[in-house]
């Protein structure tokens, strides 16, 4: 596992508000093109519209435009976890982690994009009867792996009162991991398709 993990690669900045972390953890080109492909192959699925949390307008493209799939097969998991794991304690983060939420594939199209947003609080408790790993636990640390770079537009970005050069060029196979409470964004997609993986890593909350 140690040949595959190149813990070495990152890209950090560190915390305004807090000293001794850092706003984000970044692994440049660390995901092979044979993993990618194997990936990108859920993308065979049935395509559907993401939605944001307006509930008069679910699907509302002038806050994102992107279409997903869901997965959640273990190899995924087994992936990204080591990586999730290494940047939670480089980071200084320290996160109490103990449950992953499904994996979602994002296909972004010419104007695909997603305005800034954070993906959790921290506290807000997830609501899934029936579903140990989930009910009760709340998003703490999140991860987005890019997956191509053959389109333009599409760069990632803190929001700059937290990171003042905190965007980027996505890069094939990178991986980037932050606290769910962090604002982010994806520029508009001006040609090609834009594809990224992902996901949330949970524990319970601070209370």
């Amino acid at each position: 596992m140690g040949d595959v993990l190149q813990f070495e690669k990152k890209e950090n900045v560190m915390s305004n508000e807090f000293p001794d972390t850092f706003v984000y953890w970044k692994y440049d080109n660390v995901i092979n093109d044979e993993q990618i492909k194997k990936i990108m192959d859920i993308g065979e699925g049935e395509w559907q519209d993401a939605v944001v949390t307006n509930e008069e307008n679910p699907t509302d493209e002038k806050i994102r435009k992107t279409q997903i799939i869901w997965n959640n097969e273990q190899w995924l998991y087994d992936l990204v976890w080591p990586y999730m794991t290494n940047a939670n304690t480089s980071a200084g983060w320290n996160l109490k982690i103990d449950s992953a939420e499904s994996f979602q594939l994002g296909r972004y199209e010419d104007g695909g994009h997603y305005d800034y947003h954070v993906d959790g609080s921290g506290s807000k408790r997830i609501n899934a009867p029936g579903n140990n790993f989930l009910h009760g636990k709340t998003r703490k640390i999140s991860m987005v792996l890019w997956l191509n770079e053959d389109f333009e537009g599409g760069d990632f970005e803190f929001h700059p009162s937290i990171v003042k050069d905190g965007r980027f060029t996505p890069t094939k196979g990178t991986l980037v991991f932050f606290p769910a409470w962090t604002m982010h964004k994806v520029y508009p997609v001006t040609k090609g398709t834009r594809y990224s993986l992902v996901t949330w890593f949970n524990g319970n909350p601070v209370v």
